[in-house]
């Protein structure tokens, strides 16, 4: 099994975003989409505030769990501060529309097909509680789905205007070359996961008593998918992603066979099999790419900023004050 890195594309809706729960694909009956707001004179209903409002709470919980709700930001409760994130994002979404009409961008085909799939599997995967206080269904959601795609669109756009100065660039490669050098050193490894500290500890005496370490994978993993892959056990990692992932400040030298390690209520027992350190050519280009995409981004986030900063908004008074919560 090989752990790939996780690109994460930061659309304005967050969109992907779902939860476990009873299915539905209809809107509550009782639902009143009214407007809740105005951005440049663009009526916010309150259906497409309350998906965003829903994606921003999701994402305040996975990062901090429920007792994020109790936290205090700054003189910011978690509940302000998920309101100005859901009332940023919207602002933005009607700034890269704008954006996008002015500049000839537009969404293909291909990809208001992919809006549509993903509003389906959004709603078919949420409880039917938070899809009736959304009051949406797939039909009604593939709008906002759309500029969420356009969003990213017009980021992209923006991010393409940026100039990297190329003396900077080679700075950057010079200054932390020994350190991403370190950092995308490739570690390939046999694991073996088990839910029993007892077992575990059976599985590093019999390893490094020298039995063969495939052989204890699949007697031992409790983890059947993998058991059912061709390459079941094998992981895959940069240096980085396996020393904050398994809490280790060292890696362990090739052929070793490491002590139970507890993560996520499950122990892993590890072997590197093999380190591969990265070309100086390879960390180049990860260099360069790291600092284009980095200035970029700030480039894309400073001219939102603009767009977002000369917008007018107007609350709907009675309405947006009293608006249901996601938590």
């Amino acid at each position: 099994m090989k752990k790939k890195g996780l690109l994460c594309l930061l659309t304005a809706g967050v969109m992907a975003l779902s939860a476990c729960g009873s299915t539905s694909n209809s809107n509550s009956s009782n639902f009143n989409d009214e407007v809740v707001m105005k951005v440049d004179g663009r009526e916010i209903m309150k259906s497409e505030y309350m998906v965003y409002l829903y994606t921003t709470t999701k994402s305040f919980t996975a990062v901090g769990g429920d007792e994020i709700w109790t936290m205090d930001f700054d003189g910011q409760t978690a509940d302000e501060l998920v309101e100005e994130r859901t009332l940023n994002t919207l602002q933005s979404v009607v700034a890269a529309t704008k954006y996008a009409e002015e500049n000839n961008i537009a969404l293909t085909d291909a990809q208001k097909e992919e809006a549509v799939k993903s509003s389906e599997q959004f709603v078919s995967s949420l409880p039917k509680e938070d899809i009736e206080k959304m009051g949406v269904d797939a039909k009604k959601l593939a709008p906002f789905m759309e500029g969420s795609y356009l969003y990213s669109l017009v980021y992209q756009a923006l991010a393409a205007e940026c100039e990297v100065d190329e003396g900077e660039k080679a700075k950057y490669y010079e200054e932390n070359k020994d350190q991403m050098k370190d950092d995308y050193t490739l570690l390939d490894m046999d694991t073996i996961v088990l839910n029993d500290l007892e077992k575990a500890n059976e599985v590093v005496e019999k390893a490094r008593a020298g039995e063969d370490f495939k052989s204890l994978f699949d007697e031992y993993d409790v983890d059947e998918n993998s058991k059912k892959e061709d390459e079941g056990g094998k992981l895959s990692l940069y240096k980085t992603q396996f020393t904050s992932s398994f809490g280790l400040t060292d890696v362990p030298e090739v052929g070793v066979v490491t002590e139970p390690i507890l993560m996520d209520d499950v122990y892993f027992v590890l072997k590197i099999n093999n380190i591969t350190v990265p070309q100086d050519s390879e960390v180049k280009t990860v260099a360069e790419t790291s600092f284009a995409n980095l200035k970029q981004a700030e480039y894309s986030d400073a001219r939102f900023e603009e767009m977002v900063a000369a917008q007018k908004v107007e609350f709907i008074e009675g309405v947006y004050e009293n608006l249901e919560k996601f938590h």
